[in-house]
């Protein structure tokens, strides 16, 4: 009670404080003789008067300024002066405050009167038209955000038009039986100002002759602690609707967005509103007017009258309008579905899927995901083609080898069982012609070359027929086959070839076998003609999984990196058969340090890796 006396003190000095200030106003004026009273008007900028009957920092001001001066300004082009007052009647609604204003108005625009003037909201409008003749005679009135009663009770005055609004809330009754059919009980939330009671008092009425009948808990005056106690006690099937709530019970003072802010912290039943200004704030939605679109209205309007058209012929507009909205979160919060809200429903704060954050880029990763597959089961699709044509180059190849193998026996037999036989055949009976001619000696010496000839040929075709396809290979296995190769080439070539092998090697397939005394013959030859060595060293090794055939010569060597088509095929034909077998070869070399060959080829458990061939 001390704090409501004290706070009643202070707003009966606040008033005579301002009564004050005004006649000393007025006064300080009058004693400017010179200046006569008659209305004069700036020269050139156009002069617009907004006057709000709230304060200035309520929100809803802030919507009905925002379209009142958008309106303006797309319309009207040309320069022009805007004054606002804000007569804030929520606590001083007395006639000596109302007298105050008039007389601050009268002192502030008597020499440059505005050339219209826009009153927000009925306490505004009212006061105006009480002291319209005495401030601004003649001055054209767009009013803003009136009651439809009011704007038809004034629709005979001269020079005057306006937005009016229809004070109807079955639109917002229907929004919550939509959302919560099960709703049977609404709590009305209203303040303790006149503005609140008048409102309050509107609703309630419309309310109680509304078609489906709700039980109405009148919740006004109540702070917002005060009022989620009363939410707390509500029992199910309960919702709240938001008026105005400037003022509760204990004079304090709020805006009703303040006061929004406040409950929702302690809500625990969904409330809805009446005007989008609250949106985001707290409330979960409903049918709401919008004073951006009333003062969009009310600026249009104005804008015509300072284009030069007459205020009475500028019939007025009443606004029917609500916008359907609601908050995602809010919704969200007390469980109701998305899917129950009316068809065309604006919905805010709406938490945005992923899609519609990141669809075009998901697209385009798609898009180029699709595209790499696409490539990529291409290149697997050629892969596998170059697999396959590999391997059948590699089967040709192996059976190109297993086919000269083949033919290589073949003429070897020819040679060794057919030609040499017959040449030999022919060198004794050669003999025995030598041996009878004992009388001719020219004839002798002749029958003696032919018969060396012959001989020579025997050996040589002996020869060709062993390197061929060498016999002692299958008679005597690799080990000793290498041997009489090395033999062989020391004698005839006269290069020392130290050859060492493991005792007692183990018998292995006759096509592993064939294909390293290739390997080793021709690594042996290419030594003996190309490097120039002096000194050959070859070692034959095996264990149970691998056979090895390492060879060194401390000839001229070669520099790898250099190609030379004389010694690509024969390196060719060793890296094929090693790879027909599974098995590696490698090559050391450098200029005048030799060549050092090592062949690595695997023995198979079981099936010989040249029968595919």
């Amino acid at each position: 009670m001390k704090n409501q006396d004290r706070f009643k003190a202070m707003r009966e000095f606040a008033s005579r404080i301002f009564l004050v200030l005004t006649c000393l106003t007025a006064l300080s004026g009058s004693l400017r003789s010179e200046e006569p009273l008659t209305l004069k008007k700036s020269s050139a900028n156009k002069r617009v008067l907004i006057l709000y009957t709230h304060r200035q920092m309520s929100p809803i001001n802030t919507q009905w300024h925002t379209g009142i001066i958008e309106a303006i300004r797309k319309d009207y082009h040309g320069p022009i002066d805007i004054d606002v007052e804000y007569m804030d009647v929520v606590l001083q609604s007395d006639p000596e405050y109302f007298d105050g204003w008039a007389a601050l108005l009268k002192r502030k625009y008597s020499k440059y009167p505005p050339d219209v003037i826009i009153p927000v909201f009925f306490p505004a409008m009212t006061f105006l038209a009480t002291n319209r003749h005495e401030l601004f005679p003649g001055c054209p009135i767009v009013f803003c955000a009136v009651p439809e009663s009011l704007g038809v009770s004034l629709s005979n005055r001269p020079n005057l038009t306006g937005v009016g609004f229809v004070m109807d809330f079955n639109p917002t009754l229907q929004v919550i039986e939509q959302v919560l059919p099960k709703t049977s009980k609404l709590m009305v939330l209203s303040g303790n100002s006149k503005l609140d009671t008048w409102m309050r008092d509107v609703v309630l009425r419309a309310l109680s002759s509304a078609e489906k009948k709700m039980e109405l808990v009148d919740l006004a005056g109540l702070s917002p602690s005060e009022a989620a106690v009363e939410f707390t006690k509500a029992g199910p099937n309960t919702a709240a609707l938001l008026l105005t709530c400037e003022l509760d019970q204990q004079n304090n003072r709020y805006t009703t967005t303040e006061y929004l802010q406040e409950l929702e912290k302690l809500s625990t039943i969904p409330i809805f509103g009446c005007y989008d200004t609250v949106l985001g704030e707290g409330i979960v939605g409903g049918a709401l007017f919008s004073p951006v679109e009333q003062g969009q209205v009310a600026g249009k309007l104005a804008a015509r009258i300072l284009n030069g058209e007459s205020a009475d012929e500028i019939p007025e507009v009443l606004d029917r309008h609500h916008l359907v909205a609601f908050d995602a979160q809010r919704l969200a919060k007390f469980g109701i579905s998305e899917s129950s809200l009316p068809r065309g429903s604006k919905l805010i704060n709406h938490k945005p899927s992923v899609w519609s954050l990141y669809g075009r880029y998901i697209g385009l990763g798609l898009a180029a995901l699709f595209a790499q597959s696409a490539i990529i089961v291409s290149l697997l699709i050629n892969r596998k083609k170059r697999i396959a044509a590999e391997n059948e180059a590699r089967s040709l190849a192996g059976r190109i080898l297993s086919a000269g193998e083949d033919e290589r026996r073949y003429l070897a037999r020819e040679l060794h069982d057919e030609v040499s036989q017959r040449l030999a055949a022919v060198s004794i009976e050669t003999g025995t012609l030598e041996n009878k001619m004992a009388d001719s000696s020219d004839v002798r010496e002749s029958l003696g070359k032919l018969k060396k000839s012959l001989i020579s040929i025997c050996d040589n075709l002996h020869r060709m027929s062993r390197h061929m396809h060498p016999s002692v290979l299958d008679d005597f296995g690799l080990s000793d086959a290498l041997k009489s190769e090395c033999q062989e080439l020391t004698q005839r070539w006269s290069i020392p070839i130290e050859y060492h092998h493991t005792k007692d090697f183990p018998e292995i397939p006759k096509s592993i076998a064939l294909c390293v005394y290739r390997v080793a013959q021709e690594s042996l030859w290419n030594a003996i003609r190309h490097s120039g060595a002096t000194k050959i060293t070859a070692e034959l090794k095996s264990d149970p999984e691998f056979v090895y055939w390492d060879i060194h010569d401390d000839g001229k060597g070669f520099d790898p990196s250099v190609t030379n088509p004389n010694r690509g095929l024969g390196f060719a034909s060793m890296t094929e058969r090693i790879r027909l077998v599974g098995g590696t070869i490698k090559i050391k070399t450098a200029p005048l340090q030799g060549v050092a060959i090592a062949v690595v080829v695997p023995i198979p458990e079981s099936k010989d890796p040249l029968s595919n061939y």
